[in-house]
């Protein structure tokens, strides 16, 4: 085996061997239940963004200051919140993409729901 050969081995054997360690998380294949604590204050969502896999059932636990009707677009799902109440919106991410979050009644862009496909 000549020189370049050898480095040539050493190298792909190093990458191989990185991307293996560091691979990026990949979804598992069953779905899973997903709970996010989600908050509101003048008008912004916090986290601004959650994502899901495919078939996750998703849990969004919600406090705003403000009285408003959440909508999760794609989804038609709706959940009144209260100010100092804890609401739950509860659904099934069986559809892909990004899915606006918004106060219903204002039209307001709150935040966004992320599903990956599986």
């Amino acid at each position: 085996m000549t020189r370049a050969a050898i480095v040539i081995l050493v190298v792909v054997l190093f990458l191989g061997g990185l991307l293996f360690l560091l691979r990026p998380e990949t979804p598992s294949g069953t779905p899973r239940e997903r709970t996010f604590d989600v908050s509101i204050r003048d008008g912004e969502m916090k986290p601004a963004e959650i994502s899901a896999d495919r078939g996750d059932k998703v849990t969004l636990r919600i406090d705003s200051d403000e009285p408003m009707e959440l909508h999760m677009h794609g989804y038609g799902v709706k959940q009144e919140v209260e100010p100092g109440q804890r609401a739950k919106l509860r659904f099934k991410a069986d559809l892909t993409g990004r899915f606006e979050i918004e106060d219903h009644e204002t039209e307001e862009g709150l935040g966004v729901l992320q599903v990956r496909p599986r």
